[in-house]
């Protein structure tokens, strides 16, 4: 608070009238902004602040209404707004959605609307001023010029007014994507609304390319932020898209790690190793480039888990290092969060990557990859029921997404942890038909079909198991340590009675 005549200004939207209430309003938003300072998420109450004051709770009230027109809540609330706004403009948050919750907003809608009526203008126009750096650089994230949805027949103008309002909300909250205004470099998103239903589609309009077209039934929970976790896999796909056209001695860092993230979630010997090696290009041109380290960090820890290498305890460690120096550069990158907690959980530190997965899911929960994790930290927990749900969701939510064969064999393993091994094995058989390069889940085949009693299933997929890996043994499987141990003594077990060697 500062003196400007005979005037108290409280922040940009708040002036404070001198008049005889004005110490005891002064004294209780000095406790405030005292508590905000050491902790952005303090909610002080009105019997701290009136003890502050030296007033009853009932006499700060009143002076609160004579001096600024609002209660005490109402003014925590917009000093905690203010708090948010300086988060915004310094880009201290990768997004509208860390800000927020940063500063103790739950609800990302109710966060922007009372954002803009505060400081007219939305949080993230805030948000990208505070992007831009010293060199006029500007962070990446696709601007959306969300246009108003047109409507079938009047009777679907109020429904369509809502519906624009839901994916303005929406879009605000996706990591990576800007609410904006219109510029022929941005993409558009505009649509019409039709008996319950909206169409809509993405385009680019200076080419006019249409970029991804969906419908949505308006009725069903969550359709706004479904429709826009589609919309930014299409613009992640089209930006990956565009990064494999990219010669490789022209590409930058950026480019080199969207090339490697592919090629990294096949999970397959040769495309770890390719991915490898785009993303030590990447990190040789920038050091510092957060996601690059986090997914060769994660690369490494799968490569090790499944035996690619023969030493894998020390690409274990080397891993490690690699997540925990992405940590340090990006710890609000919801993606960067996501590839470590996929480093520790095979490391198995556990309790660490299930908090940093759950940071990433409340700031991007349109992440398929990341639900995915959740049911492999249960599989690796030994939890099957947890990581069946899990793994079930990923499944109902993203159905057609690039990587729904990686759900449907921790679903098989996760029915082989809970004893079912009928239905692991028919779940593991399709995950290997669907996917024949990811040659892995033949152990967790093999096992499952001995134990299901249909032993020459079970001699046919370690026999493809062998093929790719000529000189594994039981004792290399054990080795891996990553799944409970009880269900990996049943892997091993199975295995050892199907034929593979000790």
């Amino acid at each position: 608070m500062r003196h400007a005549g005979r005037t108290l200004i409280v922040d940009e939207s708040l002036v404070l009238r001198d008049n005889a209430g004005a110490g005891s309003v002064d004294r209780a938003l000095r406790l405030v902004r005292d508590r905000l300072a050491k902790d952005a998420l303090a909610r002080p109450t009105l019997v701290e602040m009136a003890s502050a004051a030296g007033l009853s709770a009932r006499s700060l009230q009143r002076n609160f209404a004579t001096v600024l027109g609002l209660s005490p809540h109402a003014v925590v609330a917009r000093l905690r707004l203010a708090a948010a706004r300086q988060t915004l403009a310094g880009g201290d948050a990768a997004t509208v959605l860390a800000a927020a919750l940063r500063h103790g907003f739950d609800h990302p809608g109710r966060f922007a609307i009372a954002y803009r009526r505060t400081f007219g203008e939305a949080p993230s126009a805030t948000l990208r001023r505070g992007r831009i750096a010293p060199t006029g650089a500007v962070a990446t994230g696709t601007i959306i010029d969300l246009r108003p949805l047109g409507s079938g027949a009047a009777k679907d103008a109020v429904q369509a007014r809502r519906a624009t309002e839901d994916l303005a909300i929406a879009i605000t909250r996706a990591h990576g994507l800007v609410l904006g205004g219109t510029d022929a470099g941005r993409l558009r998103l505009e649509g019409r609304v039709d008996a319950g239903e909206a169409v809509l589609s993405l385009s680019h309009p200076a080419s006019g390319t249409v970029v991804w077209m969906t419908r949505a039934q308006l009725a069903e929970a969550g359709w706004a932020a479904a429709a826009v976790g589609a919309l930014a896999g299409a613009i992640a796909q089209r930006r990956i898209d565009q990064a494999r056209r990219t010669p490789r001695h022209l590409a930058d860092a950026e480019t080199l790690f969207l090339r490697a993230r592919p090629a990294a979630l096949l999970r397959e010997h040769g495309a770890t190793n390719l991915a490898l090696d785009l993303l030590e290009d990447a990190l040789h041109r920038d050091p510092g480039h957060a996601r690059a380290l986090a997914l060769a960090g994660w690369t490494r820890a799968q490569g090790a888990n499944h035996g690619f290498w023969p030493d894998p305890d020390t690409v274990r460690s080397y891993a490690i290092i690699q997540g925990e120096r992405a940590l340090a550069i990006a710890p609000d990158d919801p993606e960067v969060l996501m590839l470590t907690a996929g480093v520790m959980s095979l490391t198995r530190r556990l309790d660490d990557a299930e908090l940093l997965l759950n940071r990433s899911i409340a700031l991007d929960p349109n992440q398929p990859e990341a639900w995915r994790r959740r049911g492999y930290i249960q599989n690796f927990r030994g939890n099957g029921a947890a990581a069946t749900a899990a793994f079930r969701h990923a499944l109902q939510r993203w159905p057609a997404e690039d990587d729904t064969n990686m759900a449907v064999i921790g679903l098989g393993i996760a029915r082989f942890i809970c004893g079912d091994y009928a239905r692991a094995a028919r779940l593991l058989t399709r995950a290997v038909e669907e996917q024949p390069a990811r040659t892995w889940p033949y152990r967790f085949l093999t096992a499952a079909a001995m134990h299901a009693g249909a032993p020459e299933a079970a001699r046919r997929a370690l026999s493809a198991l062998r093929r790719a890996f000529p000189d594994l043994t039981v004792d290399q499987c054990a080795r891996s340590g990553v799944l409970h141990p009880e269900a990996l003594h049943r892997v091993l077990d199975g295995l050892s009675k199907a034929g593979l060697p000790r």
